[in-house]
């Protein structure tokens, strides 16, 4: 399986204000949530790819490879796409389909050989992470712990197939991929380079 991660409030503490004003690499108080190593380690171990796919405010794909880096897991990663959409509306950031397309066609500029149904988007934002993801037709994790969690009561369902699954907090992440490698995440129509 394919798994998309989400770095704020998903892997990653929040800078302080919640977002990167500044690259994230200058913000000494970020660290890895509880748990995301041996969650992290614990799917690449099944076999698991990882990329991620994140808003942010000033921080570039480069920035937040740095902050992996610093954190110790950026080995675990193919791809890092940190959108520096949250201040320029002209970039395009999740929920568009677009970086979501742009992310997989790197993956299969890697050589990794996928369908929709190999792909998950964990994150803890309804709108941006699990919309965003299902509507590319991708599968999500959705984050539903209070401290981290973003859903709005005007949030609009998601469409299933793909499918999403709700989970408490990271350390449910494992399981629940396990679910959709079983079951298939998502319909047959084949994501990749042609995207």
């Amino acid at each position: 399986m394919h798994v998309i991660w989400d770095l704020g409030d998903t892997l990653i503490t929040r800078p302080p204000g919640g977002q990167d004003l500044r690259p994230l690499t200058s913000y000494p108080d970020i660290q890895l949530r509880p748990g995301a190593r041996a969650v992290l380690d614990s799917l690449a171990a099944g076999g698991s790819h990882h990329a991620v796919l994140s808003n942010t405010a000033a921080s570039t794909s480069a920035d937040a490879r740095r902050l992996l880096l610093r954190l110790g897991v950026l080995d675990l990663f193919e791809i890092v796409i940190a959108t520096a959409s949250e201040l320029d509306p002209s970039r395009p950031g999740k929920p568009d389909a677009v970086v979501f397309h742009q992310l997989l066609q790197a993956w299969g500029r890697s050589g990794a050989h996928m369908g929709a149904r190999d792909v998950v988007m964990v994150g803890n934002t309804w709108a941006h992470d699990v919309l965003g993801a299902t509507r590319a037709g991708i599968a999500a994790i959705f984050l539903t712990n209070p401290a981290i969690s973003v859903r709005h009561p005007h949030d609009p369902p998601a469409a299933c197939p793909p499918w999403v699954i709700p989970v408490w907090d990271l350390p449910a992440v494992p399981r629940a991929v396990q679910i959709l490698d079983q079951v298939g995440a998502g319909p047959p129509a084949a994501v990749g380079p042609d995207v």
